[in-house]
């Protein structure tokens, strides 16, 4: 009996895999015709089903926050989710005085950092149209830029406020890439390109790397 229940199970799991996996390569498919809103709907959906969803390697991060940010530091956070960086980073420097979390998300109750410096901003246009007023000098997108399309990359780093002196991005992608495809991926990633173009793109806005290992690349200008 035991070993039928086990075998129900592995099927169960392996077919509900199976279904979400289609369910985000349809999501890539028609991501291009999805409205903000839409977006939005997705990503609280999602926080629901997949809430533990905190990717990021803390030691660059360390890194960044020890030697290369302005301080006292001023953190604009984009794709944040529920707050897990936020709180780690801020009960270890002191010299952070904001850090402010851009998220599609909008249920406050799931945050994880409840620290005073600390804020989720739910974003209820693109960021890129967003004027923030001079209001950080430091960016930081753990796991968030695969998840945008290559001209929503562009949008974003054609507008990174001028004030902004470092940003530190983490994701999956390779080295070089002009088409990644994601097909049977079981995420939400979308990105076509790799870190040689993502670098590139960087550049043009007067960014250099300063920091580069594993999936995480640290710019300044």
């Amino acid at each position: 009996m035991v070993n039928i229940k086990r075998g129900l199970s592995g099927r169960y799991h392996n077919y509900k895999w199976k279904f979400q996996t289609w369910q985000f390569n349809r999501y890539r498919k028609r991501y291009d015709s999805y409205s903000f809103n839409h977006k939005v709907k997705l990503a609280n959906k999602w926080l629901v089903q997949y809430p533990e969803q905190a990717h990021f390697d803390i030691n660059p991060i360390n890194y960044w926050f020890e030697n290369i940010v302005v301080r006292p530091t001023s953190v604009l956070e984009i794709g944040g989710w529920r707050g897990d960086l936020a709180e780690e980073a801020l009960s270890s420097f002191e010299h952070i005085n904001k850090w402010h979390n851009y998220d599609l998300i909008n249920h406050n109750n799931y945050q994880k950092c409840n620290d005073k410096r600390y804020s989720l901003i739910t974003l209820n246009d693109y960021i890129w149209h967003l004027s923030l007023n001079n209001e950080y000098n430091v960016l930081i997108a753990t796991h968030m830029i695969e998840h945008i399309n290559w001209q929503e990359f562009i949008e974003l780093t054609g507008w990174i406020p001028i004030i902004i002196k470092t940003v530190l991005f983490e994701a999956p992608l390779p080295s070089s890439n002009e088409n990644i495809n994601w097909k049977d991926d079981h995420s939400s990633h979308i990105l076509e390109k790799g870190w040689e173009q993502v670098i590139n793109e960087m550049k043009n806005h007067g960014f250099s790397v300063n920091y580069k290992e594993n999936n995480t690349v640290i710019f300044i200008r």
